[in-house]
């Protein structure tokens, strides 16, 4: 099985030589997607990786996610499994996603944070909530909503082909892999937060919210 590692990145000059190094000592392949960063990110993954491509503009993760995905999938891949690029995920964890591709049992890998240790309060709190509000409205409950360590298939991708260019494309995986009949699991990871300020603002919150609700009415 083919699998290639699919990490989306905007202005992580100072973080993403770390884990693309890591990732190459436990040699996987490598897609990087650039989003329109205007440091150095894109010349720093060059020297880890041939598989860069970059967005002229910032366009959101979800975005760089599609980009990501599309180019590995063009290239033969079978499976994607998605890393940040802050440096908050470990490779070592890939392993246990790869045994669940591997398996053949599931289309989706969902990772999960323990998210009572080292977690910012107001990202465990809204986290949870996040996840409770899902499951009353699809009736899928995946315990670390936001999370962007996961694995799709190719099948998977087939049947996902989410619409969110920013962050609700988290959510919006976990909807529509419910919506779509997926087989999924959840796997532990481990996470190091060394940024408290970046990732969902208050401002992306509503935003996703009020494409949840829209994703009730109309999908």
């Amino acid at each position: 099985m083919k699998i290639f590692v699919v990490v989306p990145a905007y202005n992580e000059e100072k973080r993403i030589g770390a884990v693309l190094a890591s990732l190459r000592k436990a040699k996987q392949s490598v897609v990087v997607v650039d989003d329109g960063s205007t440091d150095k990110t894109y010349q720093i993954a060059r020297r880890y990786t041939p598989y860069v491509f970059r967005h002229r503009v910032n366009l959101g993760k979800g975005a760089a996610l599609k980009t990501g995905v599309e180019e590995a999938f063009d290239m033969g891949a079978d499976a994607v499994i998605f890393m940040d690029s802050d440096g908050q995920h470990k490779a070592e964890d890939i392993n246990v996603f790869i045994e669940k591709l591997k398996s053949g049992k599931y289309d989706v890998v969902f990772g999960s944070r323990n998210l009572g240790y080292g977690v910012p309060v107001d990202r465990y709190l809204g986290n949870k909530m996040a996840s409770v509000t899902i499951s009353l409205l699809f009736g899928v409950y995946i315990s670390d909503l936001i999370c962007g360590f996961k694995a799709i298939t190719r099948k998977a991708f087939k049947k996902l082909n989410w619409e969110s260019t920013g962050y609700g494309v988290e959510t919006e995986i976990a909807i529509l892999t419910a919506r779509k009949g997926l087989h999924y699991c959840e796997v532990p990871v481990s996470t190091l937060y060394y940024d408290k300020v970046k990732g969902v603002t208050i401002l992306d919150a509503f935003s996703i919210f009020f494409d949840v609700i829209r994703w009730r009415i109309f999908k």
